[in-house]
């Protein structure tokens, strides 16, 4: 059942809602995407009274056995009192809201279907109906929340109504990536796309392109309806397994891509909605997209504070939940510390505006994974973080990076990062001060002619946004393995100098101590390794 509303007597045109209509039912009628028989696909277009909208709803209601699927597109009206939904028809008034059709009717006729499954679809314009709402919540969040049906998916669009970027003007936003992804298919999923899947990449495309954010609510287990074939689902290429790290053959940093599938088509950035791509499984993450998505996320050119996945309200982009280190996501990131494997790193519009193209996305070059730990997010639940550090590939185009400290000749100070260094002599004394013995384990590494080697790590790293002070009390002197052990949160250091294992929570020993280490330190450290240890424990051994 589709419907929509494009001449109006009263209100400004919407000339793309007659587009939706025709394509929308063209597309659903056709045999390699869903096949629906023409007599099964009622369109409504204008409808000039109540019955003329609500006798064919009425009608299909009573008809469908299995799947209802309600389509609108229009203006929407919201009542200034009651704040309740109104579906606009030809001769609808702003100010005369008995002129249009009240949201509730529909949803009566929708209960009264026998209908096992019904998906609702509303690609309503609100724009200047929110006059006089006061408080954070959203008028679209509103008429979402007031408008569930038991066993349904409803979908609601924004709260106005814009033309879509990406060569999609032909339609209103919303359905205009809608009808997107059902024509074109969605690379790396399935070969039926159910109704989650095409609503979250509608979603995402949404948020890249700075437009409103599209709204969802499902009961029943709806979200898993399948909805259509997936026509890029044949036709994708098939990228060998060994995964792609590192460089794209002629790909080079700077070069410009419109959209996340010409990424996917230059197997830059494959999927067309995560941001990570990669598994730990196979090596690491192998590229990440950066564009404003978090915002705990730092950018400072040559070095990225990149936020890991998950946790966010699909609805809101709000962080309303702790991130996990078990997430696909950020376990391939974490793998990519150990492997030392490069990142390719995609910039979107959304993100810095120092760093990030106006439009569309920009490679620019590869990364290392330098570090990871994790933070109380700005919306409040825990956030996991990782240091991305460019690698300098000879390229002629970098962003121009804001260094974090000044430059320095080669010598007595070493660069760890990016524009910041660490005095060498200090941490050859502390090595001398243990004579290579590892603080935690005793171990004394030797070669064949007498010389001993240790490590040193900082407690409290010195890059951003750690800020670390590069003095004696802010080191240990390590073996390698209880050095990347300690970096990666899979031993912390209590303030009595116990040595817990994080994988169980058990004291393994006590810290060797002969300088003096700053407890503040320590407890920094602690804080900000409080997820996923065991995980990295077990690849570390």
């Amino acid at each position: 059942m589709l419907i929509g509303t494009s001449e109006y007597t009263h209100l400004s045109p919407l000339p793309a809602v007659a587009n939706n209509l025709k394509t929308l039912g063209g597309l659903l009628q056709r045999s390699d995407l869903w096949g629906l028989p023409a007599e099964h696909c009622t369109v409504v277009h204008n409808p000039a009274s109540v019955e003329a909208m609500m006798d064919p709803l009425y009608d299909a209601g009573k008809e469908a056995k299995d799947t209802l699927i309600v389509y609108f597109a229009g203006h929407g009206l919201m009542h200034s009192v009651e704040s309740d939904l109104y579906l606009t028809l030809v001769d609808s008034h702003r100010d005369r809201m008995y002129s249009a059709v009240a949201y509730d009717t529909v949803r009566n006729e929708l209960r009264a279907s026998l209908a096992r499954r019904k998906i609702i679809i509303l690609d309503c314009c609100y724009s200047g109906l929110a006059l006089g709402l006061m408080g954070g919540e959203d008028p679209v969040e509103r008429v979402a929340n007031s408008t569930r049906i038991t066993g349904s998916y409803m979908m609601t669009a924004t709260t106005e109504n814009k033309t879509a970027l990406g060569g999609l003007d032909d339609y209103t936003a919303f359905t205009g990536e809608l009808i997107h992804l059902i024509r074109e298919g969605i690379p790396e999923q399935p070969e039926l796309l159910d109704l989650d899947t095409v609503f979250k990449h509608a979603q995402e495309s949404l948020r890249d392109k700075g437009l409103p954010v599209p709204q969802k609510r499902e009961t029943n287990f709806a979200a898993h309806i399948a909805l259509v074939r997936n026509r890029a689902h044949k036709n994708q290429k098939r990228f060998v397994l060994k995964e792609f790290y590192g460089p794209i053959d002629g790909i080079h940093s700077g070069t410009l891509f419109h959209n996340r599938r010409a990424l996917h088509e230059a197997g830059v950035h494959r999927p067309l909605q995560a941001g990570i791509c990669g598994t730990a499984e196979r090596g690491g993450a192998e590229s990440i997209v950066v564009s404003g998505g978090y915002k705990d996320d730092e950018d400072y050119g040559d070095v990225i504070i990149y936020t890991g996945h998950g946790g966010r309200d699909p609805n809101t982009g709000v962080q309303v939940k702790d991130q996990s280190a078990d997430d696909p996501g950020n376990a391939a990131l974490i793998k990519s510390i150990m492997t030392a494997l490069p990142v390719r790193v995609i910039r979107g519009s959304g993100g810095s505006p120092e760093f990030s193209p106006a439009a569309g996305y920009s490679y620019d070059g590869l990364f290392t994974v330098a570090d990871y730990w994790t933070k109380r997010g700005t919306d409040g639940p825990t956030v996991l973080q990782f240091r991305l550090e460019q690698i300098n590939d000879g390229s002629s185009h970098k962003p121009s990076a804001r260094h974090l400290s000044r430059k320095l000749p080669p010598g007595r100070r070493e660069e760890v990062a990016p524009g910041i260094y660490a005095d060498r002599l200090l941490a050859t004394e502390l090595k001398q001060m243990y004579d290579h013995a590892c603080q935690v384990c005793g171990v004394v590494l030797e070669v064949p002619g007498g010389l001993r080697f240790a490590t040193t790590v900082h407690i409290r790293g010195l890059e951003q946004p750690h800020l670390g002070p590069d003095v004696k009390a802010n080191l240990l002197c390590l073996c390698p393995n209880h050095r990347d052990l300690f970096k990666y949160g899979a031993i912390t250091i209590e303030d009595d100098f116990s040595v817990i294992d994080q994988t169980d929570g058990e004291p393994i020993g006590k810290l060797t101590l002969k300088h003096d280490i700053d407890r503040d330190h320590l407890q920094y450290h602690r804080q900000h390794h409080t997820l996923g240890h065991r995980r990295i424990s077990d690849e570390l051994s």
